[in-house]
């Protein structure tokens, strides 16, 4: 996050370039109030952050694990399905970034 928000402020974005042109950081003004930070994710913020949400794995070691524990008769069953739901959750969480994305700029 924080190689993103030095980018932001190699951009110019003004979220995170004060008005005489200097990086922000620290604490800052936010409409009249002193003492509070102004918090402004950018789209690669957000999407870097659903991404992670949306959590590919690969191999789910912990539930295979736990059904091997409980005595189940295929503990290694889960893996297909365990990789069909996160890539459905990270092509999902793909999409959704894509679109708000095209909103933010029309």
């Amino acid at each position: 996050m924080e190689a993103l928000a030095q980018l932001e402020r190699e951009r110019g974005n003004p979220a995170y370039v004060s008005a005489d042109g200097t990086a922000k950081g620290g604490v800052e003004t936010v409409g009249g109030k002193k003492g509070k930070r102004e918090r402004i994710a950018s789209n690669e913020m957000c999407t870097f952050l659903i991404l992670n949400i949306s959590s590919l794995q690969l191999i789910p070691v912990n539930m295979i694990a736990y059904r091997q524990q409980y005595g189940s008769v295929n503990p290694a069953g889960i893996i297909a399905p365990a990789i069909v739901a996160t890539f459905v959750s990270t092509a999902v969480a793909v999409v959704y970034c894509k679109v708000r994305d095209r909103k933010r700029r029309v």
